[in-house]
């Protein structure tokens, strides 16, 4: 959904956005929906800028990184920032970050595209480490079982396998 600058009226403007497909990063990014996504954006122009506000609420489906099971993932993000134009980009060199110039894009000036504007805040969200539940027990590290769901009988050596050739040499 393209929103036109011009098309937002003095007294702001509110959007209702419901998805129920999968988003679509980029070419090899794309992340499955488990709950229909519903986003709420408000925007409204001040001096040259848009300020936008929003939630954004939906699961995704991750693959937890210790037991690699796919879950659920709640999201609920709230938004808050400015949409700069381009061509207001400050062009001094020295210039610093304050606190508050993070919470800040930049757009063509023209039009704003809300996809790209959720699909980049549900991405962001995602945690680095995904984890089905904070005490995920895991793989085996060496049978592979997954240690969630059953116990293995595996028994672990008194020293690291990839030091064998090393243990060799010294005798």
């Amino acid at each position: 959904m393209v929103i036109k600058v011009g098309d937002i009226p003095p007294e702001g403007m509110e959007i209702h956005f419901d998805r129920e497909k999968d988003l679509k990063i980029n070419e090899r990014t794309k992340i499955e929906l488990a709950t229909p996504l519903h986003s709420v954006i408000r925007l409204k122009r001040e001096q040259g800028k848009i300020h936008l506000t929003g939630e954004i609420h939906t699961a995704i489906w991750l693959s937890c990184a210790r037991c690699l099971e796919p879950f659920h993932y709640l999201v609920d993000i709230k938004m808050d920032y400015l949409l700069v134009p381009r061509d207001k980009i400050p062009k001094a060199e020295g210039l610093r970050l304050k606190s508050g110039d993070m919470e800040v894009e930049f757009f063509d000036g023209i039009e704003i595209d809300i996809d790209h504007i959720i699909n980049e805040q549900i991405f962001l969200s995602i945690p680095i480490k995904p984890l089905c539940h904070k005490d995920c027990a895991g793989l085996c590290p060496y049978c592979g079982a997954n240690l969630n769901k059953e116990r293995c009988n595996c028994k672990v050596p008194s020293f690291h396998p990839f030091y064998e050739a090393l243990r060799r040499l010294k005798q």
